[in-house]
């Protein structure tokens, strides 16, 4: 058995951080931040292109009981409010 590790579409690396980048400027809470990266990032701009159909999960309980912002398969990200992560006291907290 053989699987095809080579996507059939390329993603371009630049629309997807400049999509994050623009999502995260136009945002001003952590909501907003997940729902546009999510939405127009994620899944049109990455799942979309390699022919994944399946969305992320938002607000997702895993088992432990942690809260996961959002959940594609087996990779959880966590997103925070523009400039959070601004100063390292923050970025340790993180």
């Amino acid at each position: 058995m053989s699987y095809n590790t080579q996507p059939n579409s390329q993603l371009n690396i630049y629309e997807i951080t400049n999509c994050i980048k623009s999502a995260v400027s136009q945002a001003s809470n952590e909501e907003e931040v997940r729902v546009r990266v999510s939405r127009s990032c994620i899944e049109e701009n990455i799942l979309k292109p390699l022919g994944i159909n399946q969305v992320g999960q938002l607000e997702y309980t895993l088992v432990s009981g942690a809260r996961a912002d959002a959940l594609y398969g087996h990779v959880i990200i966590e997103y925070k409010a523009p400039a959070k992560l601004s100063n390292t006291s923050q970025i340790q907290k993180a």
